[in-house]
């Protein structure tokens, strides 16, 4: 019989790499609002967000090359590339972005803390003249990436409210995928 849901440690991945994407763009747009004080906590609180998203997307990949996904649900040929290219999309923006920051970070002379922990030196030289360039590439890059993250959610929730298939349930905790017309 094939797997009808992600395994927990996938699903676990998934939510925990949503949940951290989401506190790094929040903080990414909330922070200019805050006291000039507590800016710099933030802006490495921002940074170590983005270094643990592209650790367990990394994690994720290398998993998912070991452990196979559930069995496609039944779905028209341009839902499905619609669905696999969504999906690369997502992987390249949770490693690109946070990639993009990071040379920010470095091109403007900064380290980058990992959660107080660890510090990664800049490997590369000082240019402040590119860094605001960069700097703008990765903000309209996340702007765009929770454009995509928001479509990833609401046709997860199409499947579910309007197909009424498991595909929102197969990557829920503690969900289990049953009463859809394609179990």
């Amino acid at each position: 019989m094939p797997t009808r849901r992600y395994d927990r440690f996938t699903i676990s991945l998934h939510w925990a790499i949503a949940l951290a994407v989401i506190a790094a763009y929040g903080i990414g747009l909330v922070r200019d609002e805050f006291p000039k004080g507590d800016r710099a906590w933030l802006l490495t609180l921002h940074m170590s967000l983005g270094l643990l998203v592209i650790a367990l997307t990394v994690v994720r990949i290398g998993w998912r090359s070991m452990t196979p996904a559930p069995e496609a649900l039944p779905a028209a040929p341009m839902v499905e590339l619609a669905a696999k290219i969504a999906h690369l999309g997502l992987y390249a923006a949770m490693l690109a972005i946070p990639l993009i920051g990071l040379f920010a970070a470095w091109i403007r002379g900064r380290p980058v803390d990992f959660f107080w922990l660890a510090t990664i030196p800049s490997p590369v030289a000082l240019d402040t003249a590119l860094a605001k360039t960069v700097k703008d590439a990765h903000v309209v890059a996340a702007h765009l990436f929770m454009v995509l993250a928001g479509v990833h959610a609401l046709a997860a929730i199409a499947h579910h409210l309007v197909l009424k298939d498991a595909t929102l349930s197969r990557m829920l905790p503690l969900v289990t995928p049953r009463g859809s017309r394609f179990d």
